[in-house]
């Protein structure tokens, strides 16, 4: 019983719940600003497939909104130099999700909706990982980033040839 309590307060740190409550605060604020744009593209000037055009801008400004959120309420960290960084974690993960979504469907699972539910817990903690050792920490190495771009360049060869 001990091992497990032990356990427990390695993984639900300070941190970890306040990267919880600033996951679903982000995830709020990137709907809300999607449907505001989608309002505006859509009735207010008019536009065919405003979703295509409010979906960029809204991924745009919730990318900002997150890189500050966790940096600052996360990671305790003002530091806009690691926006790269934070880019090619955002990045990574985006494509692994989307890779996990496509398996589970090739495997099966129809269910989009069931499949991103799976997909939104390992990724979500693959996420804090990331952000906690390589973007808003001084001790990332150089070669933590090759490498981390390395897969990055594969997997977005792999999606290519799955898509295709």
């Amino acid at each position: 019983m001990e091992k497990l309590k032990t356990l427990y307060h390695k993984i639900f740190t300070p941190q970890f719940i306040r990267f919880i409550l600033t996951a679903i605060l982000n995830t709020g604020f990137g709907l809300f600003i999607n449907y505001v744009f989608l309002f505006i593209f859509e009735h207010l000037l008019k536009i065919n497939h405003a979703y295509i055009i409010s979906n960029f801008l809204a991924t745009i400004v919730s990318i900002l909104f997150n890189f500050k959120t966790y940096g600052i309420l996360v990671f305790k960290n003002k530091n806009n130099k690691l926006l790269f960084r934070f880019l090619m974690v955002t990045s990574f993960t985006y494509l692994l999700n989307i890779g996990g979504i496509a398996l589970l469907e090739h495997f099966g699972s129809s269910n989009n909706y069931l499949n991103i539910t799976l997909m939104a817990i390992p990724v979500g903690l693959l996420n804090y990982i990331l952000n906690k050792h390589f973007v808003y920490t001084d001790k990332a190495k150089r070669w933590h980033w090759f490498c981390l771009v390395g897969v990055l360049i594969v997997e977005l060869v792999l999606f290519l040839i799955l898509k295709y």
